[in-house]
């Protein structure tokens, strides 16, 4: 899935937000790079908040020079103070194959 953005930037969607028990707005960002190689949980990551998007970049991918990254998803609304890492929201959003990754660390 692409979505466009403004200015005509292709993303990989729409950012996933959910409300916790406390009623605080999170984000929740994918769990795997992009690739479908990495859990960003265990091999690290990035996640920079712009304008009208946030990308989440896998460190391990960065490394060793994978192309692209990150994740480039688009966001509404108010920046949230929380995050957490789940695929669940991201599972059409995949760039890789839809079976499981094999070389996942």
């Amino acid at each position: 899935m692409s979505v466009e953005g403004p200015g005509g930037d292709q993303y990989d969607g729409l950012a996933y937000y959910r409300v916790d028990a406390n009623g605080e707005r999170l984000i929740v960002l994918p769990a795997t790079c992009r690739a479908g190689r990495h859990s960003l949980a265990a091999s690290g990551y990035r996640a920079v908040v712009g304008s009208a998007e946030i990308a989440v970049e896998c460190q391990a991918c960065r490394a060793e020079g994978a192309s692209p990254a990150a994740w480039r998803l688009g966001t509404s609304g108010s920046v949230a103070a929380r995050a957490e890492l789940d695929d669940q929201p991201y599972l059409g959003r995949r760039r890789w194959s839809e079976a499981a990754p094999t070389g996942r660390k």
